[in-house]
């Protein structure tokens, strides 16, 4: 991590993340971290010598210890302020451990969660992000 970086800015910071989704029998979830009052998705900033796409699935590992995804919507991503978001299915669950680097907990928890539940209660500058993968999630199935 960079001396720089910190969680009240990070919405600005240059980096990548991924919506995490999930078939389930009552339909498609999507993952959210739970974290100071708001579900997030997996993401971070970008390391030197990281591409967006590795920054991506390094943070979803890191984040959610997911690390099967399938990118059966493609590869294309949408820009949400300085984030560069894919889009992923996983059978895996995730499993929220500590920052190898600094030893805590980055969030408190993990929840599979339908649409409007994630858009009602994630942080606001994320739903953007959320309406796009909502949007060809429903237009594929």
């Amino acid at each position: 991590m960079t001396s720089d970086w910190k969680w009240e800015t990070a919405a600005d910071t240059e980096g990548a993340g991924i919506v995490v989704v999930k078939k389930r029998k009552s339909g498609w979830k999507v993952l959210g971290l739970w974290r100071d009052g708001g579900y997030d998705i997996p993401k971070g900033h970008i390391e030197p010598g990281d591409g967006i796409f590795l920054t991506a699935l390094r943070e979803t590992y890191e984040e959610s210890n997911i690390s099967n995804l399938d990118f059966q919507w493609g590869k294309k991503y949408v820009r949400v302020k300085k984030l560069n978001i894919f889009l992923a299915s996983t059978r895996q669950n995730p499993k929220i451990k500590k920052n190898k680097e600094t030893g805590i907990y980055e969030h408190e928890r993990a929840d599979w969660l339908d649409w409007e539940t994630m858009k009602e209660e994630c942080y606001d500058y994320l739903v953007p992000a959320i309406n796009w993968a909502q949007m060809k999630v429903e237009n594929e199935t």
